[in-house]
């Protein structure tokens, strides 16, 4: 004898689908009443019936309805159906929203593994409860600003030197006016430094008068140097300058002439005095940076400068390395405008980059931002 189920939202329904599907045949066996929870993220109650019925060998012309069968027979063993847990189908439902998030923001899969991992231990934490969408995105972004470093050391006491190391096309030169403008322009006296800006780049086009246009626009003084004796003359004339910011050479260090340039001038300066900074464009990918950091991997990187963060729609990709590789972020740039398209990283700088989330995080971003102490001058 062949049984079959019939699931619907009441009892009438489910007699109206038997006679639908299986005609005078189908004899109801037993019925079953199933409530449990449901709705968005099982948050809620739902109710249905099951019915089961088998279909009868021989039936005469006039055969009863299937709403009035009479149950008369011995009950057949039916197997229950797998109770879910629904704490924890809510939770890797959260899971699988966590992980959309990240890949929306061009997380590394080895990132994305990590913050996974932390994020359903927490969760464990809730025990029989489970937090709201909010609370959990909340509960995510704790967890990726947890592994990004940010270099306040710099930011609060840059070194002498400040010398931005970087490929050709990220917008270095620009970076360096900015940067000096932001130490430079400081409205608080207190907070105000000397700077000059310095350029080794005696290579490409109209480095030099770009920087030097920069200068003019800012009033901060510009200096060219060509060899390891104008950089020498350079520090020794100028020590007491609080910053001095250096724009280098825009050609890629795998030109082996240019690169052994670029190193020996960069050896004039005592270790001491100097900290060497990577600029990388927010636009490029995961494998490209970490070419870009191998390339200048001679170097004591001390943090990353992200460029460009107009130009792309995510920031996971930079966070991923700074992660992989321990590299603390100093700044994020995100226009031509200087000296107000740059800001200090931080936590709110991070989360306003972040896209997808339920939260506002632009928000948060633009109250950081516009506490910033910059010289907000119209250009």
């Amino acid at each position: 004898m062949k049984y079959i189920t019939i699931v619907a939202k009441d009892f009438d329904e489910a007699v109206r689908k038997a006679r639908e599907q299986y005609g005078p045949a189908l004899r109801i066996h037993s019925r079953r009443d199933v409530t449990g929870r449901g709705g968005f993220l099982w948050l809620g109650t739902k109710s249905h019936v099951e019915l089961t019925c088998y279909l009868a060998e021989d039936i005469p012309v006039e055969s009863p309805p299937v709403e009035a069968e009479i149950l008369h027979e011995e009950p057949v063993a039916v197997e229950e159906p797998q109770v879910v847990d629904p704490v924890a189908l809510q939770q890797e439902q959260l899971m699988e929203h966590a992980k959309a998030l990240l890949h929306e923001n061009d997380f590394s899969e080895q990132f994305i593994q990590v913050i996974s991992e932390l994020v359903r231990e927490a969760l464990q934490d809730y025990q029989e409860d489970v937090p709201q969408v909010s609370e959990f995105e909340l509960l995510l972004v704790d967890k990726i600003v947890s592994l990004i470093s940010i270099d306040l050391e710099t930011q609060i006491a840059p070194p002498h030197l400040c010398i931005l190391l970087g490929p050709t096309g990220v917008g270095k030169t620009t970076t360096v006016a900015k940067i000096a403008a932001l130490y430079g322009l400081q409205k608080e006296a207190s907070l105000r430094r000397s700077v000059h800006m310095v350029t080794i780049d005696s290579f490409r086009a109209g480095a030099y008068e770009q920087l030097s246009a920069f200068g003019s626009s800012l009033q901060i003084p510009v200096h060219r140097v060509h060899n390891e004796e104008d950089l020498y003359r350079i520090l020794h004339e100028y020590r007491e300058i609080d910053l001095l910011v250096v724009d280098t050479i825009g050609k890629s260090p795998r030109d082996t002439d240019l690169a052994l340039k670029m190193k020996t001038l960069l050896s004039v300066p005592e270790v001491s005095q100097c900290g060497f900074y990577l600029a990388v464009s927010a636009a490029m990918k995961q494998e490209d940076i970490r070419g870009v950091l191998d390339q200048y991997g001679s170097y004591r990187i001390r943090s990353l400068i992200v460029t460009k963060m107009d130009e792309t729609e995510t920031v996971g990709n930079v966070l991923s390395i700074c992660h992989e590789r321990g590299l603390p972020l100093l700044f994020f740039t995100d226009g031509q405008r200087v000296p107000k398209d740059i800001h200090k990283a931080s936590a709110a700088t991070v989360l306003g980059y972040l896209r997808g989330f339920s939260l506002d995080f632009e928000h948060l971003w633009m109250n950081q931002v516009n506490g910033d102490c910059l010289d907000q001058r119209d250009e």
